[in-house]
C-alpha cells in the first residue's frame, strides 16, 4: 500500500475496501487539504462514492473529515448547476446534514436565481424547502448513487416546504456518475 493515495487514483483504480477506515479518511484528509477539492474530478470521487462500504462512508462522515468532504462538495455545487428553466424568483433551500459528531447537523444553503446558484454555510434566507438527511444519504445522492425520490419514500430523506420542488431539484443540477 502506498504511503500516499491520491483521492482520483482512490475512484480509479483502488478498492476502497481493501483500505481500513482510518487509510480512506486519512486519503481524504490529504486530497482535501491544501485546495485540493478542486484537482477531485467528480466521476472519480462518484465511482469511490459507489464502491465504498456504508461503513466506511459512516466512519468517513462521522470522522474529522466530514466538513472538509461538505465544504468540497457544496464549494463546487454552483459549478454543477444547470441553469435550464431558471427564472428570476429566488429560490432558497436549506441542506441539513444530520448525524455531526456533535449530534448536530451541518447547514449549508443554496440560492438560484437568474441562471447562478450561490452557497453559504449559514443558512439566512427564508428557504422555499429544507431537506434533512445523514452524512452517508447526502454522499450517495450528490455522487447520483441513490435516488433523492426513494429515500423520500423509504424516509432516508425529510423535506419541509415545497415538495414538488425539492423533487426537481436534481433536475436542476448536473450530476457525476460513476
Amino acid at each position: 500500500m502506498p504511503e500516499k493515495i491520491d483521492v482520483n487514483d482512490l475512484g480509479r483504480s483502488v478498492d476502497p475496501k481493501s483500505l481500513s477506515d482510518e487509510e480512506l479518511v486519512g486519503a481524504l484528509r490529504e486530497g482535501l487539504s491544501d485546495g485540493g477539492a478542486k484537482t477531485i474530478d467528480p466521476s472519480l470521487f462518484a465511482r469511490l462514492v459507489k464502491s465504498t462500504g456504508k461503513g466506511q462512508l459512516e466512519a468517513v462522515m462521522s470522522s474529522d473529515v466530514r466538513r472538509p468532504v461538505l465544504d468540497a462538495i457544496f464549494g463546487r455545487m454552483a459549478e454543477f448547476y444547470s441553469s435550464k428553466g431558471a427564472g428570476s424568483k429566488r429560490q432558497v433551500v436549506h441542506w441539513h446534514v444530520t448525524g455531526a459528531p456533535d449530534g448536530g447537523s451541518d447547514d449549508f444553503q443554496t440560492a438560484m436565481q437568474h441562471g447562478v446558484c450561490e452557497v453559504s454555510d449559514q443558512p439566512t434566507e427564508e428557504p422555499r424547502t429544507e431537506l434533512f438527511m445523514d452524512g452517508v444519504q447526502f454522499l450517495k445522492i450528490v455522487t447520483n448513487n441513490a435516488s433523492p425520490i426513494t429515500l423520500f419514500m423509504t424516509r432516508k430523506i425529510k423535506v419541509q416546504g415545497d415538495l414538488g420542488f425539492a423533487t426537481a431539484l436534481q433536475k436542476m443540477f448536473t450530476i457525476p456518475t460513476a
